[in-house]
């Protein structure tokens, strides 16, 4: 959703399913964007193989990422919101996409796209009967198998059911793929007597003829009726060992389909007429395999007609939502199918004309790599002169630390004996002594801690950015030893019609109560405005005992330095925002910043560490330089033990950094190194790790307890020395 733009947001459009049309339908929409219309894509993958390139880079023909398309990076250049997760049911009373660990998502319009799935017995392994879908989960455990029997030859029997294009295709490529690999042995089994039985007889001549010359064993006109851990039972009772079995049989719906209530034909797919919409409810549309058309309930499951669908998909919605006259969509009476034959060649068919050659298969490598690229090479979002003005969201969006100091002294702030740690003494949240009657079993000691945290969204999901910016809030009473009780929410929601707002606000508030209850925290209230950027925030309150709580003043000579999580988050949102993030660094990202600081407080008080602060807004040298000047001492980093997260120097090298590095940046001044300071040193993090003063023969065990709880990149990345006369407290690099 644009939430930079100001038009209100009166309609929510939901894509479920990655298919052709879907993509189509972004497409056009980041081109020629509906006023006032949000739209959302929502696919379980991030990274998602292009079918009709799959054979291909299971022959070795490609990579995977010269056939994988990055919804998270297509998504955000066309500005449409991408959820990556599993739609479990559809309600179409209440107009809403269920999930089983997120909240619902509303809808003014719902476009199913989600496929088909092979038909299989019931009862069979998953571990040894593997399905064609998703193509991504097969091209791995294809990956997966190959290296273990190439690392570990033995005999192995590879059984695919289906001699449809798919099945055919991909034994072929198998084959190839393979061909390294002594005693691999491959089977098809087919039910019709034919190969490629909806194809002219020439076609499947053709195949039957290559997979027969690669020494592929046909078992025509034979049909499977049941199975178990490694042997499948053929009609007649016949038993057919197998060590995996693929199948690639007919078409079946997915479950999703029978969850929403709407019509479907006998064999389970949705019925819709002519404009794409189910017959009985105008506000949910159908595309691809998943779907029957009405007027054609014989057509083929084929991406081509789905392809076609997109544009009608696309120009349908806008006319449903302007109450305005829909286009019909007519398949094509004849579509164009190109096989590849795994021999640098491909078989063309069109109608009844059917011929196998090399320039068909360059043909067919033409087709597929101008697909790919119009959904992987975009204009980035933005020049150089633009990028300035596209200000981060998170802890990027802090005013910097130069500002905030210089206000902090220019105000005349009284003290009070019950303040402990207050707006001057520069720790991550404030102290108060308590009433000793009321509270606790040494209540001489226990003191309440207060923190506020508030910042506009870094993410276009509000389940997310609710999540994260829970766990931001409440980082700093965990970088304090303190005990988290309750949180008051301060919440901005853009300009919007107001069903558009509950369900936005739902969201949002609903991914922050998923993370309060995970952490123990009570929601206790708090206050919502509009805005024209969507901004949350929490004032949160905890407990502590006086005598445990860390601070950011005690640091020792001789402590050693842990970081508990990577730098680089302000970096690789601000990629992400430019639509420059690769799916892989931004599911990692959101894996770490979804992780709490909590834990890893409790390592800390168990093994009597004192100095701690987490690494924000501020980055690692504004952070570790409080700590320092709190602590009157030198701290000397080691940079090749700094952990960076994976693709951070890669949009640095692009020129991309967050909004706030700049003003980081000045502390290089008391930054000693050779050259100029690494990025990593000042770009500012969200939800970031804590980093502790711990004493040294204690820190291998740290670490080692650090990463049993889930820090898998914890380190320690250096040392703290004394001043030396005549010298301050700074950082020092290590030569790198």
């Amino acid at each position: 959703m644009d939430s930079s733009a100001n038009v209100p947001i009166e309609k929510n459009v939901v894509l479920v399913g990655a298919g052709n049309a879907h993509l189509r339908f972004v497409k056009m929409f980041g081109m020629t964007p509906l006023r006032g219309v949000a739209v959302t894509l929502v696919c379980q993958s991030p990274t998602i193989p292009y079918s009709a390139m799959v054979p291909g880079h299971v022959a070795g023909d490609y990579t995977y990422d010269e056939i994988s398309i990055d919804l998270v990076r297509l998504c955000r250049a066309m500005n449409v919101r991408f959820v990556a997760d599993f739609a479990t049911s559809i309600d179409t009373i209440e107009g809403a996409v269920r999930f089983a660990g997120r909240a619902a998502l509303r809808y003014d319009v719902l476009s199913l796209g989600v496929g088909s799935m092979p038909a299989t017995p019931a009862g069979l392994d998953e571990s040894t009967s593997w399905k064609m879908r998703p193509l991504d989960r097969l091209t791995s455990r294809l990956d997966e198998l190959h290296r273990s029997l190439v690392a570990e030859p033995r005999a192995f029997h590879f059984v695919i059911v289906g001699g449809g294009a798919s099945g055919c295709e991909l034994a072929l490529a198998i084959r190839k793929r393979f061909r390294d690999v002594p005693d691999f042995r491959i089977s098809l089994v087919q039910n019709d007597p034919r190969l490629l039985p909806r194809f002219p007889e020439k076609a499947g001549r053709i195949f039957t003829s290559r997979l027969e010359a690669e020494g592929i064993t046909l078992r025509l006109g034979t049909a499977v009726t049941g199975g178990d851990l490694h042997s499948l039972t053929l009609n007649g009772g016949e038993k057919l060992p197998f060590d995996v079995v693929l199948w690639a049989t007919n078409a079946a719906p997915p479950p999703l389909i029978a969850t929403t209530d709407l019509p479907c034909d006998g064999a389970g797919f949705l019925r819709v007429n002519d404009t794409l919409q189910s017959i009985v409810d105008p506000t949910v549309f159908g595309t691809g395999d998943c779907i029957t058309l009405e007027s054609h309930p014989t057509l083929l499951k084929n991406g081509v007609y789905a392809v076609r669908e997109g544009g009608i998909l696309y120009e349908n919605v806008g006319r449903f939502l302007r109450e305005k006259p829909l286009t019909r969509f007519v398949p094509q009476s004849r579509c164009l199918t190109l096989l590849n034959t795994a021999d640098t060649h491909a078989l063309f068919c069109y109608g009844p004309i059917v011929w196998k050659g090399r320039l068909t298969r360059l043909l067919k490598d033409a087709i597929d790599r101008r697909w790919i690229d119009k959904f992987t090479r975009f204009p980035a979002m933005g020049t150089d002169e633009e990028a300035p003005q596209m200000r981060c969201g998170g802890c990027g969006n802090k005013v910097s630390a130069d500002v905030l100091s210089n206000v902090l002294r220019r105000i005349d702030i009284p003290t009070d004996p019950r303040v402990l740690l207050g707006a001057h003494d520069g720790e991550d949240a404030s102290v108060y002594r308590m009433r000793p009657e009321l509270y606790g079993t040494d209540p001489a000691r226990l003191v309440e801690v207060q923190t506020v945290d508030y910042f506009k969204s870094f993410l276009d999901d509000p389940f997310l950015f609710g999540r994260i910016a829970a766990l931001n809030s409440i980082s700093d009473l965990y970088a304090m030893n303190a005990r988290p009780f309750s949180a008051l929410a301060i919440a901005t929601l853009p300009y919007a019609r107001g069903p558009v707002q509950e369900g936005m606000l739902f969201e949002l508030m609903s991914g922050a109560a998923q993370t309060l209850r995970e952490l123990g925290v009570v929601l206790a209230g708090g206050h919502t405005t509009e805005g024209p950027e969507l901004a949350l925030g929490f004032s949160v309150t905890g407990y502590a005992e006086e005598g445990d709580l860390f601070q950011k003043s005690l640091l020792k000579p001789g402590d050693v330095l842990i970081l508990c999580k990577p730098i680089g988050s302000g970096a690789l949102l601000a990629a992400w925002m430019r639509g420059e993030c690769r799916a892989e660094w931004y599911t990692h990202l959101v894996r770490v910043m979804l992780r709490s600081n909590g834990p890893a407080a409790e390592v800390f008080r168990r093994h009597g560490v004192r100095a701690c602060t987490d690494v924000t807004g501020f980055g690692l040298a504004g952070h570790l330089l409080e700590m320092v000047d709190g602590s009157k001492v030198v701290a000397r980093i080691d940079p090749a033990r700094v952990p960076i997260y994976p693709g951070f120097a890669e949009v640095v090298a692009q020129g991309i950094v967050s909004s706030l590095q700049g003003d980081n940046a000045k502390a290089s001044c008391r930054i000693e190194v050779q050259g100029s300071p690494p990025a990593w040193m000042f770009d500012p993090q969200t939800s970031g790790g804590l980093i502790a003063g711990v004493r040294a023969e204690q820190a291998d065990e740290i670490v080692r307890a650090l990463h049993a709880a889930g820090y898998h990149e914890a380190a320690i990345i250096g040392e703290v020395f004394a001043v030396e006369p005549g010298r301050g407290p700074e950082i020092r690099l290590a030569n790198q």
